[in-house]
């Protein structure tokens, strides 16, 4: 093997492992976005959260985790709720908007 080989293996590893970071801390950042319309909590864990009165409409809680939140009076719009877990820690079907279906 060249150096000229090794060097751009080592590149493409370092940028690959680059973005693979970016991309890893930009799914986290979403979970600790404030409650709002149109948010992305996927696959977040809100459990025993007060969202009481809420505005989330339009957000996407795919796969988040509700488990023993308050969800009273939140505005839940358009929510997609796809395969959530629900205060009550139903799985919600796939599809679900606006509720736990």
């Amino acid at each position: 093997m060249t150096f000229k080989t090794i060097f751009g293996r080592t590149a493409f590893l370092a940028a690959a492992l680059a973005l693979l970071l970016t991309a890893t801390s930009q799914a986290r950042a979403a979970c600790s976005d404030h409650a709002g319309p149109g948010v992305d909590w996927f696959q977040c864990d809100y459990s025993f959260w007060d969202l009481t009165g809420a505005n989330l409409s339009g957000a996407s809680l795919t796969g988040a985790d509700l488990t023993a939140a308050t969800v009273s009076g939140a505005n839940l719009t358009n929510v997609n709720l796809d395969v959530a877990i629900w205060t009550d820690g139903r799985v919600c079907a796939e599809g679900s908007i606006g509720g736990c279906d």
